[in-house]
């Protein structure tokens, strides 16, 4: 498949939100599992914000009381200062509750939200790396930002106002229908046809922010990934291209937004429009009845209020139903993640040391490559303290070998032991924690170098990160920097070289101490002087350890114990370096005579220039 192709497949893969009643129900649920630790408080907000929304009903009638008094003061029991008065209490009370109650809500919504990312993430970096092999990083990150940003925004005030407008609605068609069964009557037959409307409206609104909002996860995966990778970006001068990549993107968001806004726009201006048109039809018809004498001047002020609560409620439940089934569809993703079988990794407090590690008939295919066989009924034997060596061009299954070894994946079929003990009876932490590992590309956090080297063992004090990074030959330019460990290392470790990244790596691996160690190695793009710091630190970092280096310069693996050579995901040779370069045939000598020509090669090359 290609990179085209996975990547289209994973914009596929991004479910198409589409809720049925009884699934909104269930994502509804799941989102509001979260505020049981604070269902009481929640409770009695709700409640007091419900009965201050109902209070605000009081608005419009206490309204209509002041004109009746202003108007008609002999008819009147109060005078329309006190009518004002109550009117004032009734707001100043209201708002001061609802701002109360409505922080209370804030807040515990706040510490829902948090809760639910920090769930979501620490089930995320527990998935197996199979999950991570068919995922985009973007894709991923969009789920803890946008999706449970959205959940958020519709919980800290759709739902509130959702309440309120729900309450001005049953609350208003009450009041008018008491008022004026003549008035109420045409709103009353208005209502279905406008409610069928607005639900047709919503529908098309939500499938178009549905698509939307994927297109825009979409073309922030294409900013994650071109700035992860912006040196290879900058390497082959394709900035144009990554550029061009983005503004596709986004060009298919702004479409889809535009259509939105379009459904969005005829909704409004429909509602604005049969709304608007229903006032001056009963400001019209209100008004020959005041004229009539069969209703006062403050009972039909009342009741155009009402009516325009009504109106104002009715035009606001598309927009907060769309936001709210957004949140659903988001909460569909998260569970999403969360419905992934994470990986067992609880170690016991004093795991026992693991040297030996024997590999028996292992049959291995990648998850997104079941068809091609990355490892094909491979054992080998690796005693402990012993250094060996995969060697073999690439794609022979040297990585993937190490890869089983740490248990990044379970194997198709054969098994792995560590000291005779099955991989199946022990815990990966138990296997992982007793191996380290200095990869070939070495990836840094972006805070300090202490903060990388304690990365190994993060109860490990200064002085111990600095002996770690003595032996690791790191101390040196360490020193030279003014803030020395406590040196920032940028972005990935962008403000080092890759020499200074690679010994910071081996200072890591030295401080966390594990009885066997996988070194992929990386010394044939560094200078000499590099180079050499780098090999003599190795060899303190695999001084009694049993060792695995991943080699791609057989100079580096002459002294090893047993060398394995790769082909095709098999082994097809394994002896000393004796051994297997006494066979001219032998794939081993082929790659030695191979490299020693390009060595060759490389050195006339250097001797002319100078």
């Amino acid at each position: 498949m290609s990179q085209e192709s996975r990547r289209n497949k994973s914009r596929n893969d991004t479910p198409k939100v589409k809720l049925s009643r009884e699934e909104s129900t269930k994502q509804l649920s799941f989102l509001l599992s979260f505020y049981k630790p604070y269902k009481y408080k929640a409770i009695i907000a709700l409640v007091v914000m419900m009965i201050t929304a109902s209070a605000g009903l009081l608005f419009p009638r206490l309204v209509g009381m002041i004109l009746d008094s202003v108007l008609h003061p002999e008819k009147s029991a109060f005078s329309p200062g006190m009518i004002a008065g109550a009117l004032l209490g009734v707001i100043v009370i209201q708002f001061g509750i609802r701002y109360v109650f409505s922080m209370q809500l804030a807040t515990i919504t706040e510490n829902v939200i948090a809760t639910l990312r920090t769930r979501v993430f620490e089930h995320l970096i527990r998935l197996p790396m199979k999950f991570f092999g068919e995922r985009r990083v973007g894709e991923l990150s969009s789920r803890l930002s946008s999706d449970l940003t959205q959940i958020q925004e519709t919980f800290s005030f759709a739902i509130l106002e959702l309440l309120r407008q729900s309450i001005f609605l049953i609350g208003g068609v009450a009041f008018i229908v008491s008022k004026s069964m003549n008035l109420a009557a045409p709103i009353l037959l208005a209502m279905p046809i406008l409610i069928t409307i607005a639900v047709l409206f919503g529908r098309k609104i939500r499938t178009f922010s549905t698509k939307t909002q994927d297109a825009l996860a979409q073309s922030a995966t294409i900013v994650e990934e071109t700035l992860q990778g912006i040196a290879s970006v900058k390497s082959y001068s394709n900035e144009s291209y990554e550029a061009k990549r983005y503004n596709s993107a986004l060009q298919n968001t702004i479409a889809l937004a535009i259509k939105t806004a379009k459904m969005r726009s005829a909704f409004i201006s429909f509602i604005l429009f049969a709304f608007f048109g229903g006032i001056a039809g009963v400001i019209w018809y209100g008004g020959t009845l005041v004229q009539s004498g069969e209703i006062t001047i403050g009972d039909f002020a009342t009741f155009l209020m009402y009516a325009m609560f009504v109106g104002g409620a009715m035009g606001s439940f598309a927009e907060l139903f769309s936001q709210m089934q957004k949140a659903l569809g988001a909460a569909v993703r998260i569970q999403e993640i969360l419905g992934e079988k994470i990986e067992q990794i609880s170690g016991l407090d004093s795991p026992q040391k693991l040297r030996s590690v024997i590999v028996k008939n292992i049959r291995f295919s990648y998850p997104s490559r079941p068809e091609i066989p990355a490892l094909n009924n491979v054992s080998l034997e690796i005693g402990a303290g012993k250094r060996v060596a995969f060697v073999g061009e690439s794609g022979a299954g040297k990585s993937t070998m190490a890869g089983l070894i740490q248990r990044f994946y379970e194997p198709d079929s054969g098994d792995i032991l560590y000291d005779g003990i099955s991989s199946s009876k022990l815990n990966l932490a138990d296997v992982r924690i007793n191996i380290g590992v200095v990869p070939q590309d070495i990836v840094l956090f972006g805070g300090s170098i202490l903060e990388n080297i304690r990365y190994g063992n993060l109860q490990a004090t200064e002085d111990e990160v600095w002996k770690a990074a003595e032996l690791a030959n790191a101390s040196e330019f360490i020193g030279k920097f003014p803030e020395k460990l406590h040196t920032l290392v940028g972005e990935r470790g962008v403000k080092l070289s890759g020499g200074q990244r690679q010994r910071i790596a081996i200072a890591r691996a030295i401080l966390r101490n594990p009885p066997i160690l996988i070194l992929d190695e990386a010394t044939s793009s560094l200078d000499s002087e590099s180079e050499h710091l780098i090999q003599e630190a190795m060899e303190r970092l695999m001084e009694s350890r049993t060792t695995i280096i991943i080699a791609h310069r057989l100079s580096t693996v002459r002294r090893c114990d047993t060398i394995f050579v790769f082909s095709k995901g098999e082994i097809i040779e394994s002896g000393t370096h004796e051994e297997l370069i006494a066979y001219p045939e032998s794939k081993y000598a082929r790659l030695c005579a191979l490299q020693f020509e390009t060595d060759m090669r490389e050195g006339a090359v250097l001797n002319k220039e100078r």
